[in-house]
């Protein structure tokens, strides 16, 4: 919601631009609802910044730190994350 608010942006002008509905964006921003994968990406094109920025509050700058994260994690969600970076990546 602050990031869309720097913008400028209304809820309604946000969902038109990602393609959701106005309901769904508010009960996302309340936290009524998780954002899918496809949600999170629309928002990140859209509004600019990285998934970390929308689902942890915050932008992770040093890929070390970044590494080291993915290498904490159980080997099931490392491969999960790998799908969901080359899903991302075709996006692009």
């Amino acid at each position: 919601m602050q990031k869309r608010k720097e913008k400028g942006l209304s809820q309604e002008q946000l969902s038109e631009q990602i393609g959701f509905s106005k309901n769904h964006l508010s009960s996302i921003e309340r936290g009524k609802y998780t954002p899918t994968t496809k949600f999170l990406f629309e928002i990140c094109n859209t509004l600019g910044e990285t998934p970390d920025y929308y689902l942890l509050g915050r932008i992770e700058t040093n890929s070390d730190d970044f590494l080291d994260i993915i290498k904490s994690l159980p080997s099931e969600s490392q491969h999960i994350l790998k799908q969901l970076l080359e899903y991302y990546v075709q996006l692009i």
